[in-house]
């Protein structure tokens, strides 16, 4: 009989921001995989993106496979067995690392893949292409960067990992890309259930606990997205609720900050071509 793979979910970067690491830790005890948090200080990390890429290349000797998440990504389908499904699909198909595409954001931006949640194999080819990816000129990348055909530029480490698969044949066929309901998606895809898509990411600029906040009311559970029985099954005694008076404070913040953008963007143009409108 085969034995399981060795998994270990790890999250992480160069500080603790969010409850999201109870979230993770929850997820992992359900399945039996080991979870470890990682601060991926290291010489040389030009970019706080690539703190992810260190922390992997640390834990991973260690494991068969190593589930990585951002810190602003929960998983919603605690229960789903996705990852044990995508480590035996990748197996099969000799696939060191797995991600999902961008799905549409509602401002209607796009990504052809999210580096957000990784599923990466203990395997020479992984360490080679986070060697490959962390060595691309962003600029460079960005010089030629096709909206048209690769959606929108993130300034990071998405951009890289979505070149290197692009334009290393080596790399290419041991990579799976897959659906973002499967394993990386968004709060505006959950009609209703929990179990819409795996994980959901709160990706991208704004106040995140607030939209944590936001999509744990629609489910009944505070900031750390976890389902008030398996906070007790887990023993977790310090659990964080944002207040209803706190959230309006921050809404009202947000619509501020938005209404100075606008004025300042038609004051600078304005000044630019004397014109009101």
């Amino acid at each position: 009989m085969t034995p399981s793979p060795r998994v270990c979910v790890a999250s992480g970067g160069d500080e603790v921001r969010y409850r999201s690491y109870v979230n993770h830790k929850v997820f992992a005890g359900l399945h039996g995989f080991t979870h470890h948090i990682g601060i991926g200080l290291a010489p040389g990390v030009d970019t706080v993106y690539y703190y992810k890429f260190e922390l992997v290349r640390e834990i991973l000797p260690h494991f068969d496979w190593v589930l990585y998440l951002d810190d602003d990504v929960y998983v919603t389908d605690l229960q789903s067995r996705t990852v044990e499904e995508l480590i035996a699909e990748a197996t099969d198909n000799d696939a060191f690392l797995v991600l999902a595409e961008g799905p549409r954001e509602p401002d209607d931006t796009w990504t052809r893949v999210n580096s957000g949640v990784l599923l990466l194999r203990n395997d020479p080819r992984t360490f080679a292409f986070l060697d490959a990816a962390q060595t691309r000129d962003l600029e460079e990348i960005r010089s030629d960067w096709s909206e048209t055909d690769e959606g929108l530029y993130t300034f990071g480490d998405q951009d890289a990992i979505w070149r290197t698969i692009r334009d290393n044949p080596e790399f290419t066929e041991g990579v799976t890309i897959v659906g973002h309901r499967r394993l990386n998606s968004r709060a505006h895809y959950y009609d209703g259930d929990l179990s819409d898509a795996f994980a959901v990411h709160f990706c991208g600029p704004g106040d995140k606990p607030l939209k944590v906040a936001r999509f744990g009311r629609r489910f009944g559970m505070g900031q750390e997205l976890v389902p008030e029985g398996l906070l007790d099954r887990f023993s977790v005694r310090r659990r964080e609720e944002m207040p209803r008076r706190e959230m309006v404070g921050r809404e009202v913040a947000l619509l501020g900050r938005a209404a100075r953008k606008r004025v300042r963007r038609k004051i600078a143009f304005v000044r630019e071509t004397g014109r009101w409108k």
